[in-house]
């Protein structure tokens, strides 16, 4: 992975640029920021300039053998780690990142900025349970106890280090005391997840989110889509790589009158039209499900905006959207919305926790329609 290939985060880039050039990289960075911003693609990218013998101030050369190998994640002093789950009938307590190397190189070729649940969907294992063993701190260790192969540093880059959990005590010496040709990059989710005493020694790199001009040029470069959907997916994206390239996949985006549709069915309950509806949407599997109800909670955000600021041009929405939110105004006020919005939240969660689709969606198309009717007596198409 080469920081050049990656889009936007161009403040971040050019730090690192700064930091290797000027021999002032951190023994121990911790990246973090919301999902899908390309935390482990930018870690990648700085472990393969640090190593590149011919980088310039455009980067790294991608031509000498260190960068094809670094590319390619088998650079012998580019060391990953990453939660695993047991392997065949190998005890969990001995298993490491080492027994899934091949499989996560897949995984970030075919998923450069995927999260915790594509890896466990890449590995058939969404119900086992992932960490990151004793096992694997001591095999850290002894590997940043050896000598470069060929490299000028040995770099370790520990993927959803929140899943180190209370063995990341193990590693509190290594990066308290690192040698000088050692480098550690954590890339966590969420930095309450790390016990303070190795946050405290690592440097805090927040990675934003990808800006919505840039997302719009990656989506318009990598999927055949209307002007239109583009920006539509872009804003649905919220600056995720991951889920742009998830809702990508879809040649038509028709979220918001889908929306509009399945309020109205909720508010009319007609018995036939109702079952049938959810029989359609449970059909389409979980990931897609969630997908339509996180667009729900990026609609009703920027719903509430304009309930609040009667603003439309300010709202992150299509044009087509936009008219859809004004005619709902008069509708849906501003404590239905946040019912709305609260249930939709809910309701992903149950999903993640493999309810049966079917009845979960008439559940909530049920209680969409109690708090639709709790005032309003007239939502009609």
């Amino acid at each position: 992975m080469y920081l050049s290939d990656i889009p936007g985060q161009t403040a971040l880039k050019a730090y690192f640029h700064k930091i290797v050039k000027e021999d002032r990289v951190p023994h121990a960075l911790m990246v973090t920021g919301g999902e899908g911003r390309g935390q482990l693609a930018l870690a990648l990218g700085l472990a393969t300039l640090l190593q590149c013998p011919n980088k310039s101030d455009a980067g790294a050369c991608k031509e000498c053998p260190s960068c094809k190998k670094a590319h390619q994640l088998i650079h012998p002093d580019i060391h990953l780690a990453f939660p695993v789950v047991s392997k065949e009938k190998k005890k969990r307590e001995d298993t490491t990142s080492k027994d899934f190397l091949v499989e996560f190189r897949e995984f970030v070729q075919a998923y450069p900025y995927g999260d915790m649940n594509q890896w466990l969907q890449h590995l058939n294992a969404v119900d086992k349970r992932a960490n990151i063993n004793k096992a694997e701190c001591a095999a850290i260790i002894k590997n940043l106890g050896l000598m470069t192969y060929e490299g000028q540093y040995k770099v370790q880059i520990i993927w959803q280090a929140d899943y180190l959990m209370k063995e990341g005590n193990r590693l509190l010496k290594l990066i308290e005391e690192p040698t000088s040709d050692t480098i550690i990059i954590l890339i966590v989710d969420e930095t309450s997840n790390i016990l303070n005493t190795l946050s405290s020694r690592s440097q805090l790199i927040s990675v934003p989110p990808i800006e919505d001009a840039v997302m719009t040029a990656y989506i318009s470069e990598h999927f055949d889509l209307s002007a239109e959907d583009t920006k539509e997916l872009a804003f649905m994206a919220a600056g995720s790589l991951r889920k742009a390239n998830l809702l990508g996949i879809r040649q038509e985006l028709n979220y918001s009158e889908e929306l509009l549709y399945w309020l109205r069915l909720s508010y009319a309950m007609d018995p036939e039209k109702v079952a049938r509806w959810v029989e359609a949407q449970a059909s389409k599997g979980k990931q897609e499900t969630i997908t339509f109800l996180e667009y729900g909670l990026h609609f009703f955000r920027e719903y509430l905006l304009l309930i609040n600021t009667r603003q439309a041009d300010k709202l992150r929405l299509t044009e087509k959207e936009k008219t859809v939110a004004m005619n709902m105004t008069k509708l849906i006020n501003l404590s239905k919305t946040q019912q709305i919005q609260s249930l939709f939240e809910k309701s992903i969660g149950h999903i993640n926790r493999n309810l049966a689709m079917k009845a979960l969606m008439m559940a909530i198309t049920l209680q969409i329609n109690g708090i639709l009717r709790s005032e309003v007596n007239n939502f009609v198409s």
